[in-house]
């Protein structure tokens, strides 16, 4: 990865908001809607190794890899995951720049108007992306156009009218607002 300074400060302020809105987690954890999670939801997960948990649990271990599926582990990954995965905070961080990195290229080829749009908002763009993916941020058809119109107030209306908005909470009202504002807010802000 070879980025700008420009790209450096993106990267670095999306981190900073991935990290707050994801969370690390060292250890692999089911997926919070798996039948795992939902017969086990309170028990530690990510905060120790999964083998260890299942083992209190008396959960068979072979039929957990299926029931937890799909494993996640750092922040949110779970490409080549397995129940056995653990990644320390640095290659995870490290693995986010790399993540980040790669979305905001791949929305400069997808939106022809992404090119010529703040940072602020190329940030609350990526964050989505990252958290429901590609097609998931490609859905918002009417937000997306507002947002190239650069209609920020209605963009960030429509956002926060949604089924994701309903689903990560204080996440979209902070990214809703951020649009509107055009501004990230003092204790969002990254420091380097």
């Amino acid at each position: 990865m070879i980025a700008t300074n420009k790209e450096m400060e993106l990267i670095t302020q999306v981190t900073s908001d991935l990290d707050r809105h994801e969370g690390y987690r060292e250890f692999a954890y089911p997926d919070p809607l798996s039948k795992l999670n939902k017969k086990y939801p309170r028990s530690g997960w990510g905060t120790k190794p999964a083998a260890e948990i299942l083992k209190k649990l008396g959960f068979d271990i072979e039929d957990a890899e299926e029931a937890g599926a799909p494993w996640t582990v750092g922040y949110g990954f779970t490409n080549g995951v397995n129940l056995n995965t653990r990644v320390s905070k640095t290659q995870a961080k490290r693995k986010l720049e790399e993540l980040v990195y790669a979305v905001h290229h791949d929305l400069f080829a997808t939106l022809s108007w992404y090119k010529d749009t703040t940072m602020v908002t190329k940030t609350i763009l990526i964050n989505m992306y990252y958290n429901m993916g590609r097609k998931g941020l490609l859905g918002f058809r009417n937000t997306l156009r507002y947002i190239s119109e650069r209609n920020y107030k209605q963009a960030a209306a429509n956002m926060l009218k949604s089924l994701w908005a309903k689903q990560v909470g204080r996440r979209a009202s902070e990214l809703a607002r951020r649009l509107e504002t055009q501004e990230i807010a003092a204790p969002y802000k990254a420091t380097e």
